[in-house]
């Protein structure tokens, strides 16, 4: 019975140790220059092998391409920039016409700014400062013409109407007009997006439309196996036939993808915020490609491309996109839908065990709206965890129990059949089949436990909801760890209070050492973790000492002698 229990020790400790490395691998080790690299030493050999051409400037990698000539010109029409600005009461969107790209997209809200009450400190969605990583940027590989310079386009319409604020630019050569419409949605977070070609020659053109996003790894917020809650990857992202490719910006320098099929979205982002691009569905459907190559280092670039299309001469044809641009809330992703279609943008939040972690975070919300104090939210989640499972844990408690009362007997089984390991164990199980005791019940709610843990570590460290929420006096975001480390160390203590209030196994030292040894481990892991997640374990081990001392008054009062009658 003492080796079941030091196996089962064992595999328990193994079992933590391999969920700790799966919920925090250690950082990935500084990439090596290869030959194959995406990088290469000159702006021109980089391009090249990213797909992004040079801006015939010379300055910085372009996502336009080739410049296109401007009329009656031999070099490219050049226009000096400019920038719109576009508020709403969620957003404020920077738009330049150098690249006809989006600079900056600072977010309004209270939760968001970094200096409360000032609305120009709101956190900035546009994370690469290199005016030729700004996202949203056009190319044309392969094409039928050459593509604009990122001076080469010029504002032609500013408009801020009551119910639409859009900005269009527009670049022109005597081969091809090409224009972008930016129309911020006055919908949180959302900006529409067409781009339009137009052949200006009397020969049919083919072309090859690609979209650029980019995302830059912050070095000092990566994070890695001691920084746990704190880390923060960026990472590029593609949807293909309903199939999430999520790969970290660092990790694209040596493993590029490129995936072909029905492309629903590309995207980059970082834990709770994301810049996405949706095409339009087109009639008929067509393939698309999304690549992932790394341009610069610390900088990944998602590439969205189309299939040709070939215009007629004085044609035009139009691409649409709908512009996601915000924290990654469930409502708000979910409301995205390109003509009615489901793109599952949803699944840009990186949640384990997503089964458990979508129906716990609409409990918590739920909770929120009664008691509007996200931490009072998940104690009232943690007692409705603890409700769900009372039953089972409670037969374990009682299995603990009755197992208590028979090591007097499983002490003389072991004496008796000291030398047959084998019998002894056959008379120690006929022993717990009599007395109607499992010697697994133990473990129970260990198990049924462990899921909700990692799927509320989960949730905590990857919803936005959470994200600067407070909760007592030094707790100032529920999904970052603990500032003072008051919470894992409380939860540590109680943890071992119940742990020693349990009834003592036959194996008094190997208890002993359980005692000690999971609450020190636990209350390790709890220092990096979210602070919400040790606000749940602390709750739940004293509602586990509640539930213990009503066991030992049941079963007090279960052995407690019979009164004598009185005589008269």
């Amino acid at each position: 019975m003492m080796e079941k229990r030091v196996i089962l020790a064992i595999a328990l400790c193994v079992g933590i140790l391999f969920a700790w490395a799966k919920l925090f691998p250690p950082p990935a080790p500084a990439p090596a220059p290869a030959p194959a690299s995406p990088i290469a030493a000159s702006p021109e050999a980089s391009a090249a092998k990213s797909g992004l051409p040079v801006d015939p400037a010379g300055s910085h990698p372009s996502a336009s391409g080739t410049a296109v000539a401007g009329p009656g010109e031999g070099s490219p029409s050049s226009f000096p920039e400019k920038e719109t600005v576009i508020v709403t009461d969620s957003e404020r969107f920077v738009f330049s016409n150098r690249g006809a790209s989006l600079r900056h997209a600072q977010l309004r809200e209270a939760k968001y700014l970094l200096k409360a009450g000032d609305a120009g400190s709101g956190v900035d969605l546009v994370r690469t400062t290199d005016p030729a990583q700004a996202p949203f940027r056009i190319t044309f590989p392969k094409s039928g013409f050459p593509a604009p310079a990122d001076s080469a386009w010029k504002v032609v319409d500013e408009t801020a109407a009551p119910g639409t604020d859009q900005v269009v630019y527009r670049a022109e050569s005597p081969a091809v007009a090409i224009e972008k419409r930016f129309i911020v949605d006055k919908t949180r977070f959302r900006v529409h997006l067409d781009v339009t070609v137009e052949n200006r020659t009397a020969a049919p053109q083919d072309h090859h439309l690609g979209i650029l996003m980019f995302s830059r790894q912050d070095q000092e917020a990566k994070g890695g196996f001691l920084s746990g809650a704190s880390g923060n990857t960026s990472s590029i992202l593609c949807n293909t036939d309903d199939k999430m490719v999520r790969e970290a910006v660092e990790k694209l320098e040596k493993d590029p993808f490129e995936k072909v099929g029905a492309v629903n979205w590309v995207g980059a982002d970082e834990k709770f915020f994301l810049t996405a691009a949706v095409p339009y569905p087109e009639t008929p459907p067509r393939e698309r490609s999304c690549a992932g190559t790394f341009p610069a280092p610390g900088v990944g670039a998602a590439l969205l491309s189309f299939a040709d299309r070939q215009l007629a001469p004085g044609a035009r044809t139009q691409y649409s996109f709908a512009i996601f641009v915000g924290p990654k809330v469930i409502a708000d992703l979910d409301e995205v839908r390109p003509g009615g279609r489901d793109v599952k943008l949803t699944e840009a939040v990186d949640v384990t065990l997503a089964v458990i972690s979508r129906p716990m975070l609409w409990l918590l919300k739920t909770f929120h709206g009664f008691v509007h104090n996200w931490g009072v939210a998940i104690i009232l989640l943690t007692i409705f965890i603890r409700l769900l499972t009372f039953y089972p844990t409670q037969k374990s408690l009682m299995s603990a129990k009755k197992m208590q009362k028979l090591a007097p007997k499983m002490a003389i089984i072991r004496k008796k059949y000291e030398g047959d390991k084998q019998r002894q164990s056959a008379e120690t199980m006929n022993l717990y089949k009599a007395h109607g005791v499992s010697p697994f019940g133990g473990c129970l709610p260990s198990l049924i436990q462990m899921p909700i843990w990692i799927a509320l570590y989960s949730t905590l460290n990857y919803a936005v909801e959470l994200y600067r929420s407070p909760f007592i006096l030094h707790i100032h975001d529920l999904t970052a760890k603990d500032p003072y480390y008051v919470t894992p160390l409380l939860m540590g203590g109680v943890m071992f209070v119940q742990m020693k209030m349990s009834p003592t196994s036959p194996d008094n030292q190997q208890q002993a050492m359980m005692a000690v040894m999971m609450p020190v481990m636990f209350t390790a892991f709890s220092l990096v973790l979210p602070s919400g997640l040790a606000v749940y374990m602390l709750t739940s081990y004293l509602i586990g000492i509640v539930q213990q001392l009503w066991i030992n008054h049941l079963d007090r009062k279960a052995n407690a002698p019979a009164l004598a009658p009185e005589r008269a």
